[in-house]
């Protein structure tokens, strides 16, 4: 699923927000994101980290850019990176920070990362909001590798629509950081070595700006399913969940739905792998790993154990053959989703948090509506 409603989704969190009470991280502090490089080494390879002192937040975003002529973003080995993933290693400890709409553009020098903390999520640093009070001691939030190319400056720097291309038209003014009070502003810092560029700060304080939802984006970005149909809407067409195999549906029980594992897997841009010794399907998608045994009240999120309240199981399909359906809840939001289910529609949604899906918004009910008249026109012919 694409990002292009990350933008949307943040600003919602901040207005949503705005009137609650929030705890500034020291009074009179100035909030702080800093930037800074270590010595390129024999090889030319360095380190960027990122860290955040003296911040309340809720959610972030930011686009930097760098210059693709002069650097180029490596993995810790050294080795070429073609993707956020490759070359972006967050801290482990900040594992309550959810990751959205990371993008590296390596032709053009730009790179794009959010995270938000979801309402609720524990943690030493969070609130009951779920809401991050960072001191003076400073959180560091991720560590980038880059590898030097050519001599100059790799003029790595906050990617905003003044400065010209490229920048990230979603969130022109390049830095988002909002906690419960709204947005908050920051002093954004590039502490280079000298052989990497020259450093500076700049002072970010622009205002949310009311989002306005997309209903065609979000009926193209998410994957709706009724009980007891064959078919689906994703990518804002009907398709069958198991093409030939009409009486694989997602269904309901024990208070829990059910969904076809390789269908909804494949749908969100993961791989599934089918270990039939142990009868386990296994689902990576943007490095993490869900390993889910049918039978088992139990499945590991990389390699952690978690518990579940019904087991995967199997159901029959055509030709003797059998399809594995999961809880729907466990396995989407193990890999970062949101679910909802609607009663009144008899439908299950999974979408991108990046959108800010809210079961109850009018513009929700809209693609909810569309999504069941597609599937009630066009399901017999898929």
């Amino acid at each position: 699923m694409r990002k292009r409603g990350l933008a949307c989704f943040l600003l919602l969190l901040v207005c949503l927000t705005a009137c609650l009470p929030g705890t500034l991280a020291a009074e009179g502090s100035t909030a702080r994101v800093v930037f800074e490089s270590s010595e390129p080494d024999a090889d030319g390879c360095f380190q960027v980290t990122m860290t955040m002192y003296d911040v309340t937040f809720r959610v972030y975003q930011f686009a930097l850019r760098y210059d693709p002529a002069v650097v180029t973003p490596v993995g810790p080995d050294g080795a070429a990176a073609g993707s956020f993933g490759a070359f972006a290693r967050k801290n482990p400890e900040t594992d309550w920070i959810n990751t959205v709409g990371t993008q590296l553009n390596a032709e053009t020098g730009l790179i794009d990362f959010s995270g938000y903390i979801m309402p609720g999520t524990q943690g030493e640093l969070l609130d009951q909001l779920g809401q991050a009070t960072v001191g003076s001691d400073g959180l560091l939030i991720y560590t980038f590798y880059f590898k030097k190319v050519a001599e100059g400056d790799a003029a790595i720097q906050v990617a905003t629509q003044e400065k010209g291309e490229p920048y990230r038209p979603a969130c022109p003014q390049g830095v988002i950081v909002a906690g419960e009070e709204g947005e908050v502003p920051v002093t954004v810092t590039f502490q280079m070595a000298e052989s990497v560029g020259p450093g500076g700060s700049e002072d970010f304080t622009g205002q949310p700006q009311e989002p306005v939802k997309d209903a065609d984006e979000l009926l193209n970005e998410g994957i709706f399913l009724k009980i007891g149909g064959h078919a689906a809407v994703a990518d804002g067409g009907v398709v069958a969940i198991y093409p030939g195999e009409p009486n694989v549906t997602a269904y309901a029980h024990d208070n829990r739905t059910f969904v076809p594992i390789r269908f909804v897997s494949e749908e969100l841009g993961a791989q599934v792998e089918w270990e039939n010794d142990t009868q386990t399907a296994v689902i990576t998608k943007d490095g993490r790993t869900v390993r889910m045994q049918v039978g088992a009240l139990t499945y590991t999120l990389d390699g952690e154990e978690k518990a579940m309240d019904v087991p995967a199981e199997f159901t029959p399909s055509v030709g003797g053959n059998f399809r594995t359906m999961v809880p729907v809840r466990f396995v989407t939001e193990a890999l970062g989703y949101q679910v909802e289910w609607d009663q009144t529609r008899n439908l299950v949604v999974i979408m991108d948090p990046s959108y800010g899906w809210d079961p109850a918004g009018e513009t929700e009910g809209q693609v909810m509506n569309e999504a069941v008249r597609l599937m009630t026109m066009y399901g017999g012919f898929v």
